[in-house]
């Protein structure tokens, strides 16, 4: 095995949804070729999902190798695992082709299962888990509550995908998610310094009102509508974007609360669950060791001569 010492660090660029971490990635690429980036979204993983993810143009993946986009279809499961095996793979062969990897997304469970390992958990039980997705979130949330009430408060009550993962590792291995997370590295791997992009609260809301007025204005409906029809009752369709779609194309108004007819009632319950998206984000954000927090656009030199500095160490 080589020294962490001796390994080239590959930085990660993290950061709330709509922050402008792929513009940043992309511009350090020009800047510094050749530079390939590793993508960190977990619904980038998914061919089909191209509007709702504000994933990167085929333009910009035509200029920019990208990696880890497109690999799998929205039926097909993913694992964090998976992820910490396809990036360390990338990294390899992108060093031995004399080029230097960037690590862009947003998706918590993935980073933190590349910086600080992973821990044991039991393969899904068919029959367990048809039980527990029927389950309402409510009494999933109760029962999790009762069991790890640490891992209920991070998971929260509407999390129906994590809920029931949460409560299947327990019942199949008899101890906690909690308990199993004890498991990992206590301190990150140094070789994936924490870069964190972020916005003003104001700036990054109006960021969020206008990607989703774009994305609708792009096709979502339509996306959404094609991929329900492909992949019927693929988890990914359960994100933000997607959910809402559906509910809207199905006639299901949210619960609890009265919204404007139409598209504009879809616009307004999208940028309701970013929002809420980017809070869980900069909350998960906060429990890291983050090595570096720029704010845009006031960071940006900051974050240029960062990376200058990254690339130079021996």
């Amino acid at each position: 095995m080589v020294p962490t010492s001796r390994l080239k660090p590959v930085p990660i660029l993290t950061g709330p949804t709509a922050s402008g971490k792929t513009a940043l990635a992309l511009e350090l690429a020009r800047r510094f070729a050749p530079i390939e980036l590793i993508n960190a979204d977990s619904l980038c993983i998914y061919r089909g999902m191209e509007i709702g993810t504000a994933k990167p143009t085929p333009q910009e993946r035509a200029e920019i190798p990208h990696h880890l986009i497109d690999v799998n279809n929205p039926d097909e499961e993913f694992t964090a695992g998976d992820f910490v095996r396809r990036v360390h793979e990338a990294v390899a062969a992108i060093e031995a082709r004399g080029a230097r990897a960037l690590i862009v997304g947003g998706t918590g469970f993935y980073l933190r299962a590349l910086r600080h390992g992973l821990w044991e958990a039991p393969r899904s039980e068919p029959a367990l888990r048809a039980q527990l997705e029927a389950t309402p979130n409510s009494a999933l949330h109760d029962a999790l509550l009762l069991i790890d009430p640490p891992a209920a408060a991070r998971i929260g009550p509407n999390d129906h995908y994590r809920l029931v993962r949460a409560i299947e590792i327990y019942r199949l291995s008899g101890r906690t998610p909690s308990q199993l997370e004890q498991q990992e590295q206590t301190q990150p791997d140094p070789r994936f310094p924490l870069w964190v992009v972020d916005r003003d609260p104001t700036e990054l809301e109006a960021r969020i009102t206008l990607r989703t007025r774009q994305m609708l204005d792009a096709g979502l409906v339509e996306e959404a509508r094609s991929l329900q029809e492909r992949f019927p009752g693929a988890r990914p369709l359960k994100s933000v974007g997607y959910r809402e779609t559906l509910d809207y194309l199905a006639g299901r108004p949210p619960e609890g609360r009265t919204i404007a007819p139409g598209l504009e009632g879809l616009r307004a319950e999208i940028e309701l669950g970013t929002r809420q998206l980017a809070r869980k984000q900069r909350k998960w954000f906060r429990t890291e060791a983050v090595d570096l927090h720029l704010l845009l656009d006031r960071d940006h030199d900051l974050a240029l001569e960062a990376f200058g500095k990254i690339l130079e160490a021996p």
